[in-house]
């Protein structure tokens, strides 16, 4: 009998001290966990077109050219990009206390561009602001999917004369755009436009992600010259911020999408709308289904809103 129960004192030491055993081994293989990387998008609308002076509906239509005024608003949005890539905006954040808020706006790493020649023109001039400076803005991937929403037979018409004309498809589009089909009834503008905003994210994100990895695997750390004091996510590297120059219909959809805010929202309210070269930035972590945060900053800079401020427009 007394061996017995030595024999199963015995057994359960072993057992308690392989559970140990594996605890320790456990805690020290695990991996570190990190916190997911914040990143900063800038969005943009191209300047004032002829189309936009003459009330004229562009959607997709490439014909429309910037104007003069058109092109002093470019110039007008660079002068703002040159003085950020140039270390001279603040980035008036409320995260960190007062040495956040004196902190630098981070420099502009990665732009993307719509293919139609307002966009291009408009990112030329902002782009030409930049160039004197020692870190000029860097060549745009030109994504087909950042075009405006497509109006269909609406396009190049004068929007008075649509009021008139076909007046229950106007007032849909006024009161529920979501629900507009155009091309008799067989395509959804909004709808299309919204899925390419969500196509956009994807590959923008996703693109700075596989930058982001491929930075880290080479073994070159970059050092943070644009910055007095991190922010919060930087970490030791250099804050990534993506420019995107798109439209005043893509914009807003891709702004909502990020806020977590449904297409229901499109067009019904001023606080998410751009006007001629109107810029927003918005600060989102990788792996996040929303932003953390966002504001404008052109042509007038306002604070900046959590996400959570906009919880009642959300679905």
């Amino acid at each position: 009998m007394f061996r017995f129960r030595m024999l199963r004192h015995c057994l359960l030491l072993l057992g308690v001290m392989a559970k140990l055993i594996m605890v320790t081994s456990s805690s020290q293989t695990a991996p570190p966990q990190t916190k997911p990387k914040l990143r900063r998008y800038l969005i943009a609308r191209h300047g004032e077109t002829n189309f936009n002076k003459e009330g004229r509906e562009q959607g997709t239509l490439d014909t429309s050219v910037l104007t003069f005024d058109g092109i002093s608003q470019a110039a007008a949005l660079g002068v703002y990009i040159a003085r950020r890539q140039a270390g001279e905006e603040k980035d008036g954040s409320a995260v960190g206390g007062a040495a956040a808020i004196s902190a630098k706006a981070p420099a502009i790493t990665r732009t993307w561009c719509s293919p139609m020649t307002r966009c291009r023109q408009t990112y030329a001039a902002i782009s030409g602001c930049t160039s004197s400076y020692s870190r000029p803005l860097p060549n745009p991937t030109v994504r087909l999917d950042l075009r405006e929403i497509d109006l269909s037979e609406w396009q190049g018409r004068l929007t008075r004369e649509i009021m008139e004309q076909d007046s229950d498809n106007w007032n849909t589009f006024k009161k529920n755009p979501k629900m507009l089909r155009l091309d008799s009834g067989r395509f959804a503008p909004v709808l299309d436009c919204w899925e390419r905003g969500l196509a956009n994210w994807n590959a923008i994100r996703s693109d700075a992600r596989a930058a982001g990895t491929e930075k880290s695997s080479s073994g070159s750390k970059v050092t943070d010259t644009q910055h007095d004091h991190p922010k919060e996510g930087e970490e030791d590297g250099e804050c990534d911020v993506i420019f995107i120059m798109c439209h005043g219909g893509m914009g807003q959809c891709m702004l909502l999408q990020s806020l977590g805010i449904d297409v229901d929202m499109f067009r019904k309210s001023r606080d998410y709308a751009f006007d001629n070269c109107g810029c927003v930035e918005i600060e989102w972590a990788d792996g996040e289904k929303c932003a953390t945060r966002w504001r404008r900053v052109h042509p007038v800079a306002t604070e900046w809103q959590s996400t959570s401020s906009s919880f009642v427009h959300r679905r």
